[in-house]
């Protein structure tokens, strides 16, 4: 007998976009990482920017985007983008914050970041961003 196997949802890719979350508030990061993960990501999280940075030299190969939160303690949003620019100039990097839409546009603007997405995570929203910085076509 030959296996059967349902095809992935309507917008899943087959291979997982690799994500790495960093974000100091546990309910939002665990809330995120829950939708994402029902939606064709597989999420890493990390509380303390920092050590994210740390944990992303060592695997930055395994990393298909950064969602970033821009307030946190030790360094914000902004300087962690530009540690992450100076391990891989390449690298994706999403804002997650709940700031106010002009206020998104400047931080995105003037740190390089590639986009946001709004905090709470709306799903829709989410990963119309995602596809727009990393197209399902470009993920490993």
């Amino acid at each position: 007998m030959i296996p059967t196997t349902d095809p992935p949802p309507n917008g899943v890719p087959a291979q997982p976009i690799r994500v790495l979350l960093i974000d100091d508030d546990p309910i939002n990061a665990t809330m995120a990482k829950s939708l994402l993960e029902r939606n064709g990501c597989a999420v890493q999280l990390a509380s303390n920017p920092v050590k994210a940075l740390e944990g992303y030299a060592r695997k930055k190969d395994s990393i298909d985007l950064i969602i970033v939160d821009y307030f946190m303690p030790s360094l914000n949003g902004g300087e962690t983008v530009q540690h992450l620019r100076t391990l891989n100039p390449n690298i994706k990097v999403l804002l997650f914050s709940g700031a106010e839409e002009m206020r998104l546009r400047q931080i995105v603007q003037s740190n390089r970041i590639d986009g946001y997405i709004h905090k709470p995570l709306r799903i829709h929203e989410a990963l119309e961003a995602i596809h727009k910085v990393l197209p399902p076509s470009s993920s490993n």
